[in-house]
Order: structure tokens, then C-alpha cells, then sequence
């Protein structure tokens, strides 16, 4: 059985996305995209209280916003298992 990524943008200003990922309960970071380049700027991490490691969500955001930004697509949240 897998394990539920969530990611949701929180905030949107000119080429720069902002997410916030974890588990459906817990947010454990922000990413910041940049959608003129794809850069993928890690914002904070905070340590979840249980699961897993919060290097493991981000191992699982940044391929998924790189692939918003190949399809030229940056949607509000996304949930996927893991």
C-alpha cells in the first residue's frame, strides 16, 4: 500500500508558485516554482509529528512539479499514493 502525497498552491505571484506539501493532515514543507524556468526552490521543511521523513515527500513534489511544468500545467492541489 502506498503512501498519500498532497501538495496545494498557497500562494501565486508573477512566474512564482508557491506549495505546500505532505500528507493529507499534515503539511511537512513549501516549494516555490518558477514557471518562466522550472526551478524548484525549497522553501522550509518542518519535522512531521508521525510517517515519514519530510526528504521523502519532497523526493516525491519535485518530479511531480517538474512535470506541471513540462505540460505547462499548475494545478490549485494534487493527491497521489506514493
Amino acid at each position: 500500500m502506498g503512501l498519500p502525497i498532497c501538495i496545494e498552491k498557497v500562494d501565486a505571484a508573477q512566474e512564482r508558485l508557491l506549495y505546500a506539501f505532505g500528507s493529507p493532515e499534515d503539511v511537512v514543507g513549501y516549494v516555490r516554482l518558477n514557471t518562466a524556468t522550472g526551478d524548484i526552490e525549497l522553501v522550509s521543511l518542518s519535522e512531521p509529528a508521525d510517517g515519514p521523513d519530510q526528504r521523502y515527500y519532497l523526493a516525491q513534489v519535485v518530479p511531480r512539479l517538474q512535470a506541471f511544468h513540462d505540460e505547462t500545467r499548475y494545478p490549485d492541489t494534487e493527491q497521489w499514493t506514493a
